[in-house]
C-alpha cells in the first residue's frame, strides 16, 4: 500500500535495541511509549490543555517540525551518498572498512529514526487539526497532547544524540 506507515515504525522500533544483546530493550519501550503514556494518563485529573489556542500553537510546533526534519533527512542522505575511500594498506583498509560499517548502521537508524519523528509529527498535525476544527475540549485531547508532545521529545532527543555521534566522527576524520 502506498501509504502504510508499517516499514517506518518497524524500522524505528528496531533502533531501540540493546547494542549488547542485540534485543529489542524494554527500558528503551519504557521511556519512549510507557512513560508519557503514564504521564498523559495522569494529567486526565490535573491538567486541561484543551483549547482553540493550545491546538493553533501544536498545529505551528509539528508543522515547523515535518519541514525542519525533512531537510535533517536530506542532510543525513548526502552523507551516506559520499563516497569513502579506503586505504591500500590492508590492515587498514579493514579497521577502515569496520568503521565505515558502523557509520552506515548509524546513518540508517537516524533515517529510521527521522522517518518516525516525521511520521508523529504528521499524526499529530493531523489531530491537532481536527481538535481545532471541531474545538474539541475534553480530557482525552489532554491525554494525546501530554503523550505526544513526551513521546516526540525523547525521540528527538535520540535523534540529537545520533546525529552529534554521527557528526563528530565526521569531524574528527
Amino acid at each position: 500500500m502506498k501509504i502504510s506507515a508499517y516499514n517506518i515504525i518497524r524500522d524505528h522500533l528496531d533502533t531501540l535495541r540493546d547494542a549488547t544483546s542485540g534485543n529489542r530493550s524494554k527500558g528503551d519501550i519504557l521511556l519512549f511509549y510507557v512513560l508519557p503514556l503514564v504521564l498523559g494518563l495522569s494529567s486526565y485529573w490535573k491538567v486541561s490543555l484543551a483549547g482553540k489556542e493550545f491546538y493553533s500553537i501544536s498545529i505551528t510546533f509539528f508543522g515547523i517540525f515535518v519541514a525542519l526534519l525533512l531537510n535533517i533527512q536530506v542532510a543525513v542522505f548526502s552523507i551516506f551518498q559520499r563516497k569513502w575511500d579506503l586505504p591500500s594498506d590492508p590492515k587498514i583498509a579493514e579497521i577502515e572498512a569496520e568503521t565505515l560499517r558502523m557509520r552506515l548502521h548509524l546513518l540508517r537508524e537516524i533515517n529510521s529514526n527521522i522517518s518516525y519523528a516525521v511520521f508523529v509529527s504528521c499524526i499529530s498535525l493531523f489531530v491537532f487539526i481536527v481538535f481545532y476544527g471541531t474545538n474539541y475540549c475534553y480530557q482525552y485531547a489532554t491525554i494525546f497532547s501530554v503523550f505526544i508532545y513526551i513521546h516526540f521529545l525523547f525521540v528527538l532527543l535520540m535523534i540529537i544524540k545520533r546525529s552529534h555521534a554521527l557528526f563528530q566522527k565526521e569531524y574528527q576524520d
